[in-house]
């Protein structure tokens, strides 16, 4: 069973999702975080951005960087595993995805 990591901040994390004119796919941008994922559908990119959150949070864990990360942010973790543990890590992310140009413009997640 993973261990979960919480993250909080001040508000929603917010993720941008944009159509591509030229490919037709989905972009989503989360400024906050500095990073972007792609995908075929609006559905799709849903399900990919916890995916493209784990691994960047998981990578910064691993490199002992994930303190100095949210901090910057101004965020902080619940339950940061020490080094020995780091493992099998879930990470929670309260977040929400803004679909820009879609008759649906916001729809609220995790």
């Amino acid at each position: 069973m993973p261990m979960v990591v919480t993250i909080q901040g001040n508000a929603l994390l917010q993720w941008r999702a944009l159509r591509s004119t030229s490919s037709k796919r989905w972009i989503g941008v989360c400024d906050a975080m500095n990073i972007s994922t792609e995908a075929d559908s609006l559905d799709e990119l849903h399900s990919v951005i916890d995916e493209t959150m784990q691994l960047l949070l998981v990578d910064l864990l691993r490199d002992n960087e994930l303190d100095r990360f949210l901090m910057a942010r101004g965020w902080k973790a619940l339950n940061i595993p020490t080094r020995g543990d780091q493992k099998d890590v879930e990470f929670n992310v309260p977040w929400q995805l803004i679909a820009e140009g879609s008759r649906d413009s916001k729809r609220s997640d995790h």
